[in-house]
């Protein structure tokens, strides 16, 4: 039985997120590698929720080239904080035997799982694909609450998505993510592997 105001945790999944970037002249791009896979896996502690995610946690990002990045005169098209919309994703959560009681809220948090930060924010997931290795330079992934059209990292890096609980349980908590650029961006592939834990109250 679960008393008021306790939180509850479930276990972090991991949200892997990968693109690629190709650099395109007057021709269309085309890619046979459609961009973005997201995995989240999730245990339970104290079995007491199931966390999943819709589609089997497969996302995919559309492929981009560099100038999507920039305006026409060359700056920085979108800065991370900015609402432009990206690919959706659910994170859903039932299967809680509760007895009468049900939690108010979800507490949602999204952390590097590396651990790392680009040199010039920390609102940006780092693309852990070294150039060497053919990754994109100076481009991460940023992640968004549907709900409060906000990045999910606060200027810190700190991550504290506060969802009123919905009355009933196996309801999707929706979110997004788009590419993001700190620097000049080199073309090659984006991954990002994203720690995702939450908590109810």
């Amino acid at each position: 039985m679960l008393t008021p105001n306790k939180n509850y945790r479930l276990k972090g999944s991991i949200l892997t997120l990968a693109a690629i970037m190709n650099w395109c002249w007057s021709a269309p791009c085309q890619s046979a590698d459609a961009g973005m896979d997201v995995t989240l896996n999730a245990n339970i502690v104290e079995n007491t929720c199931q966390i999943s995610i819709a589609n089997n946690g497969k996302v995919s990002l559309p492929t981009v080239s560099k100038s999507w990045f920039y305006n026409v005169d060359g700056t920085t098209r979108l800065q991370p904080t900015d609402d432009a919309g990206g690919t959706p994703f659910a994170v859903k959560i039932d299967n809680c035997p509760l007895d009468d009681q049900v939690p108010q809220k979800f507490i949602f948090s999204f952390q590097p799982q590396s651990k790392e930060w680009p040199e010039s924010t920390r609102q940006v997931f780092i693309n852990e694909t070294s150039v060497a290795a053919g990754g994109a330079d100076n481009t991460g992934v940023v992640i968004f609450s549907k709900a409060h059209n906000t990045n999910v990292l606060s200027s810190e890096g700190n991550s504290s998505v506060e969802l009123v609980a919905n009355e009933k349980w196996g309801t999707e908590y929706p979110f997004y993510a788009r590419l993001q650029n700190t620097g000049a961006v080199s073309v090659g592939k984006v991954t990002s592997r994203v720690l995702v834990n939450a908590i109810y109250e």
